[in-house]
């Protein structure tokens, strides 16, 4: 899958199908989530045994607004809400 359409179904799509207002899409008056990513290192690191452990090759990650990870390292926020349409 490329990677446009892959990040559109991670985020515009469902946004959409689960009518999610001001979500999905980057624009003004949106919630801002964005994830700074580099798509030749990203790697998902977690485990059944260890659950809490950082993908690698996210650089940035921010939640509503709010940096939740900054340099590759957890901010200690948690900008995260309950969705509900």
């Amino acid at each position: 899958v490329p990677l446009p359409e892959m990040i559109r179904k991670m985020t515009s799509l469902p946004a959409e199908q689960f009518r999610l207002r001001n979500r999905g899409i980057l624009k003004q008056g949106n919630f801002a989530d964005i994830a700074v990513f580099s798509s030749d290192t990203v790697q998902e690191k977690s485990t059944y045994a260890d659950p809490h452990r950082l993908s690698e090759g996210i650089s940035a990650l921010v939640v509503n607004g709010t940096a939740v990870i900054k340099d590759s390292k957890l901010t200690g926020s948690r900008s995260g809400r309950f969705l509900a349409n």
